[in-house]
C-alpha cells in the first residue's frame, strides 16, 4: 500500500519501539504489530493488547454524555451548578457544551498544587471547588481542558447513578462489541493484555506508565485494542450520537473540533480523528467515510508524536488527491 510504504520510508519508528497498526483504504487493508507488551520476557503485543487511550478515552466520555442527553436525563445547556451546586457560582454560566467543546474556561488541573500521590477525579472536583473564576467567559473561544473531560465523566456518573465504570462499559463497550476494553482503576483494576507505557532512559528503553496524574479517567482513563476501536469504530458512525459528536464549535479562535472528536477537510473530504498522549503511550484515531479510510494507532513508547502521524496521512491524501 502506497501510504504503508510512504510512512516506513519516513523512519519514525525507534528499533525497539512496541505498537500496533491497523490502515484500511479502499479495499486493501495493512495491519502490523511490533514489540512486548512489558519487559523482554513478557508475551507479544497482538490486535487484542489493551493499550491506555489518553485522550482518545474523550470521544467515549462525549459519547455517553449524548446519550444522557438523547435519553432526556440532561441537555446541552445543562448548567453545571445544576449537577454539582457544590461548585463555585461562576459554574452557573459553564453548561455540558462549553465542556464538551473545550470552550469552558475552566481551570486546568495540571496546574493545581500536588505532591507524588497520584490523584483520581474526585480530587479534580475538589480543586474546582476552590477555584473562583474561568481562564475566560464561557463560550468566548476555544481552549483544550483536560478538566473539562473528567468533569463530564463525573457528570455521567451522578447523572446515571450508576458506577462510571458500569455505565461505559455497559452502554457504550458492550453494546459496540467490545469485551476486551476496560476503565481503568489504576492498582484495582485487572486490564487483560495490557501493554505497558516505556520512556527512554540512557538510550534504553524502561518500563514507566505512571505519575502523578496518570490515574485520572475522565480525560485518558481508558484501555482498549485494535480490534476493539475497528468495532467502535463501526458503531460510533452508524449511531445517531455521532451525528451530534460531529457538530464543531463555533468559538472564534478555533473550529476543529466537535464533541469529543476532531474534525478537518482534506480537498473536500471530511476526516475524523483524536490522537492521545500521556506518559509512555502515544494514540491516534482516524478515520474517513469520503475516502473509505481508517487508520489506528496505538504504542507502548513516550517518544513518539501520534499527530506528526496524522500529519503524514494528511500530507500524502493531498499529494495522492491532487494526482
Amino acid at each position: 500500500m502506497k501510504f504503508i510504504d510512504y510512512l516506513y520510508n519516513k523512519n519514525l519508528f525507534h528499533a525497539k519501539q512496541g505498537y500496533a497498526l491497523f490502515y484500511y483504504q479502499d479495499g486493501e487493508c495493512f495491519e502490523k504489530c511490533v514489540g512486548k507488551l512489558s519487559d523482554e520476557n513478557s508475551d507479544n503485543i497482538t490486535f487484542n493488547s489493551n493499550f491506555r487511550l489518553a485522550s482518545v478515552t474523550k470521544q467515549f466520555i462525549a459519547f455517553g454524555i449524548v446519550k444522557l442527553i438523547d435519553d432526556g436525563m440532561l441537555s446541552y445547556n445543562t448548567s453545571v451548578l445544576e449537577v454539582y451546586p457544590e461548585l463555585p457560582a461562576y459554574f452557573k454560566d459553564i453548561t455540558i457544551k462549553h465542556l464538551l467543546n473545550h470552550t469552558s474556561g475552566i481551570y486546568d488541573y495540571e496546574d493545581m498544587d500536588h505532591t507524588d500521590k497520584q490523584i483520581s477525579d474526585e480530587d479534580i472536583l475538589v480543586f474546582l471547588k476552590s477555584t473562583d473564576k474561568t481562564y475566560f467567559i464561557p463560550g468566548e473561544k476555544y481552549q483544550y481542558s483536560n478538566t473539562a473531560y473528567i468533569l463530564l465523566g463525573l457528570i455521567i456518573s451522578k447523572v446515571s447513578k450508576r458506577a462510571f465504570d458500569e455505565y461505559i462499559e455497559t452502554e457504550i463497550f458492550e453494546k459496540a462489541g467490545m469485551f476486551n476494553s476496560k476503565v481503568n482503576y489504576e492498582g484495582k483494576t485487572k486490564v487483560s493484555n495490557r501493554a505497558y507505557g516505556h520512556i527512554i532512559v540512557n538510550n534504553e528503553l524502561v518500563v514507566k506508565d505512571q505519575y502523578w496524574c496518570s490515574a485520572t479517567i475522565g480525560d485518558g482513563g481508558l484501555y482498549s485494542s485494535i480490534d476493539d476501536l475497528k468495532k467502535w469504530l463501526k458503531y460510533l458512525v452508524n449511531s445517531n450520537e455521532y451525528k451530534s459528536m460531529k457538530i464543531p464549535n463555533l468559538a472564534g479562535n478555533y473550529n476543529e473540533y466537535g464533541l469529543g472528536l476532531r474534525i478537518i477537510n482534506v480537498l473536500g473530504n471530511e476526516i475524523i480523528y483524536h490522537s492521545g498522549s500521556t506518559i509512555g503511550t502515544k494514540t491516534l484515531l482516524l478515520f474517513s467515510q469520503d475516502l473509505d479510510l481508517c487508520l489506528i494507532f496505538l504504542t507502548n513508547f513516550n517518544d513518539f508524536n501520534g499527530t506528526t502521524l496524522k500529519e503524514l496521512l494528511v500530507e500524502y491524501l493531498e499529494k495522492e488527491i491532487n494526482i
